[in-house]
């Protein structure tokens, strides 16, 4: 008898699979795309590049994506961590964003693998968050908007830099209705890193991650942003566009219908997942005052279409996958207490959910893409 935390036989036949690129690969990103084929996007090769992988709903790689289900795209420079972001577009097409030579790196690819030439003349755009030491060092993801911009949100620096968003037309080139120049930055006054962003139904952008003083050995302190749909900085939300919460760091954001806010990372210095109000404020109904403590190292989080939270990590013995009821209580019906170790040499760093309840996590496998499927 399966339950909701087993692994899924039906992909690859013991629901892991493992992908090489040819050098040290990380998974940081996944997208579930139509047919239920899973997208898995990061850093590899021997040159490190922006890598991406294809499956077909059996966890077979898919060859009708660049012939061999793998992709890779030489972006110059370090690729640090490449891919961090994954989105598609309603046409197929495929958006990843990333990080190399300290500079945000955007691509499209057509549905089968190929660069998209028609997106800033060779398929991919480089630009810098700001002018002379500001350039940018991180990018925390990438959504495509409903008018089919590109909305990709991160982070500048290192001394004094900010949360940052741009917003950019759909031929690659930055919006300049959007912010300053086609970019927003959000301030809290120290160094400030962005690891996660999302989009609520009314436009705004929430981002949130961890701000330090500057110059300091402080500890971070976990910060969420939200900014309008122009750009600007929503005074609706905690008075100024701005809320601190606890000594801690945030990774994942996720918006419910009901637009209140879920962070999850170590909003107060342990793993787990606060919920806000639309204005900010903690909602103390949700978990205990307002927090639900997870026993995974919190990386990815991903919302069901029933309001439970599932939470990717790291385990002892490999990836750890935890899933939560609405009301921020352990969801005992899934796994043991509520959390699944899949066995692998390394941390979940993604997480997606398929239409049929599916979960799918991806991130390393000691040099390999790491992608598991487990029941919903």
């Amino acid at each position: 008898m399966v339950s909701p935390g087993d692994l899924d036989t039906s992909f690859s036949g013991d629901g892991k699979r493992v992908i090489g690129l040819g050098g040290t690969d990380v998974a940081r990103a996944v997208v579930v795309a139509s047919q239920s084929r899973i997208l898995v996007a990061g850093r590899g090769g021997l040159t490190p590049s922006f890598c991406i992988a294809r499956l077909r709903s059996d966890g077979a790689l898919d060859t009708t994506f660049a012939s061999t289900g793998k992709v890779r795209i030489a972006v110059g420079g370090d690729t640090f961590r490449g891919v961090q972001g994954i989105a598609l577009q309603t046409d197929g097409k495929i958006v990843v964003a990333g990080q190399s030579n300290s500079r945000v790196v955007v691509a499209r690819l057509r549905p089968n693998g190929l660069l998209d030439k028609t997106f800033s003349a060779d398929g991919k755009l480089t630009f810098r968050w700001g002018a002379g030491f500001l350039v940018a060092i991180g990018v925390a993801g990438v959504i495509v908007l409903p008018t089919g911009k590109l909305l990709v949100g991160g982070y500048s620096g290192p001394e004094t830099g900010n949360m940052q968003a741009a917003r950019l037309n759909a031929n690659g080139s930055l919006d300049t209705s959007f912010g300053t120049g086609g970019i927003a930055t959000a301030d809290f006054g120290g160094d400030e890193f962005a690891d996660a962003m999302a989009r609520q139904p009314n436009g705004r952008i929430v981002i949130a991650g961890r701000s330090q003083p500057t110059f300091t050995n402080d500890p971070f302190t976990a910060v969420v942003a939200r900014l309008r749909a122009n750009g600007a900085l929503d005074p609706d939300f905690g008075g100024d566009g701005r809320v601190s919460l606890a000594a801690g760091n945030l990774v994942a954001v996720l918006v419910q219908e009901d637009r209140r806010i879920l962070v999850a990372g170590q909003p107060f210095g342990s793993n787990g997942v606060t919920r806000l109000n639309t204005n900010g404020s903690i909602d103390t109904g949700f978990g205990s005052a307002g927090t639900a403590t997870i026993d995974i190292g919190v990386n990815d989080a991903a919302l069901q279409a029933d309001g439970r939270i599932v939470v990717a990590g790291g385990s002892t013995g490999g990836f750890g996958v935890a899933r939560l009821n609405p009301d921020g209580s352990p969801d005992t019906t899934f796994g043991n207490a509520g959390k699944a170790t899949v066995e692998f040499g390394g941390a979940a760093l993604a997480v997606a959910l398929q239409p049929n309840g599916r979960i799918v996590v991806a991130g390393t496998d000691g040099d390999n893409f790491a992608v598991a499927r487990l029941l919903g």
